[in-house]
């Protein structure tokens, strides 16, 4: 696992504006906080050990069969059960992008060879044995083109292509790749739960690919690995309106406008984003821009300066409410 995440509010006893993490910014729906209250009797007893009945219900969602699905502990345990099961094979990683692709590869002897991601149409894939894509991609909202994603997948069949479509509900410029899967047997899907829902502290993730994938990665993975709580949110998520009146096409326009107006701020640069989360380069390191909005301000970003091909001075923002934005507008005015 490399360090330097979103979200190190742990470190920051006074932040009461968090921007560094892209989760529903309004926060976990009231009623799943209430359904949970209800299944404390639960955690007396052991869960399902693969939570075969979460499975069954997400197999259905999806129109596969609960062969093609994996829970785990979050999206980023299914990385780093990929990188395990594939380890010391070649893999491609697009750039910037999320770290644990790299953490895992690295972890598990890969070769890794790095792309920036705008050349992802161009390449030759016949010589990779795995390649990694984030879909809308973190840190910057590039979003992959999924007709040139589908037919790269079936013109390279010997290349296994890994899809994290954890940020997939924070645009509406991507259409999931999940229904290739029942055709394309060099194809895996990650999915969270947790953005969307934010219940990033409840680490829920599920795994989607061929029956053959899926079951040599059920041979490695540890019985109970997802407790009983964590279990009942995903069947909750699933078959109630928990998201809490999510309404995306109303966060892609404040993020927009969000953008605009940090990108007019003396010293800024925006990089523009189709979804709720973005880059920004400012007049300082990013460190201390972090450090200082932290201690007079409350407000957390996230130093994005630990990205490869990023510099020193780029952070990211997922915006929240309109509010809560403009804080975080006015406090970055002060640095113009």
């Amino acid at each position: 696992m490399l360090t330097g995440h979103g979200d190190d509010i742990y470190r920051y006893p006074d932040i009461r504006y968090n921007f560094s993490s892209n989760v529903n910014p309004r926060g976990a729906s009231p009623a799943l906080k209430e359904h949970l209250k209800g299944c404390m009797e639960k955690i007396e007893h052991y869960p399902s050990p693969m939570a075969e009945d979460w499975v069954e219900m997400i197999a259905q969602s999806m129109a596969l069969s609960s062969e093609n699905v994996l829970a785990t502990n979050g999206a980023v345990e299914a990385i780093y059960l990929i990188a395990e099961l594939f380890a010391a094979k070649k893999s491609w990683i697009f750039y910037p992008s999320f770290s644990e692709y790299e953490g895992a590869c690295v972890r598990f002897n890969h070769s890794v060879e790095y792309y920036h991601h705008s050349a992802f149409s161009q390449v030759d894939y016949s010589a990779a044995d795995l390649v990694w894509f984030c879909n809308p991609n973190n840190p910057d909202g590039a979003i992959y083109d999924t007709g040139i994603l589908s037919q790269k997948i079936e013109a390279y069949p010997n290349t296994l292509f890994v899809v994290d479509e954890a940020y997939v509900d924070f645009t509406d410029e991507v259409c999931s790749l999940v229904s290739c899967l029942p055709k394309a047997s060099n194809l895996m899907v990650i999915k969270s739960m947790t953005k969307r829902f934010a219940i990033p502290g409840l680490r829920l993730g599920f795994l989607m690919a061929n029956k053959n994938i899926i079951e040599a990665l059920k041979q490695r993975v540890m019985p109970w690995r997802l407790n009983a709580l964590a279990i009942e949110a995903g069947k909750f998520c699933l078959t109630q309106n928990a998201d809490d009146g999510f309404n995306i096409k109303t966060l892609l326009q404040e993020s927009q406008r969000v953008q605009n107006s940090i990108h007019r701020l003396k010293g800024f640069r925006v990089h523009w984003s189709s979804t709720t989360f973005f880059l920004v380069e400012g007049p300082v390191e990013a460190s201390i821009l972090k450090n200082r909005l932290a201690e007079e301000h409350g407000i957390l970003i996230r130093d994005a300066s630990n990205f490869r091909g990023l510099g020193d001075r780029f952070f990211r923002v997922s915006v929240r409410s309109e509010e809560e934005n403009n804080y975080l507008i006015r406090a970055l005015e002060r640095w113009g």
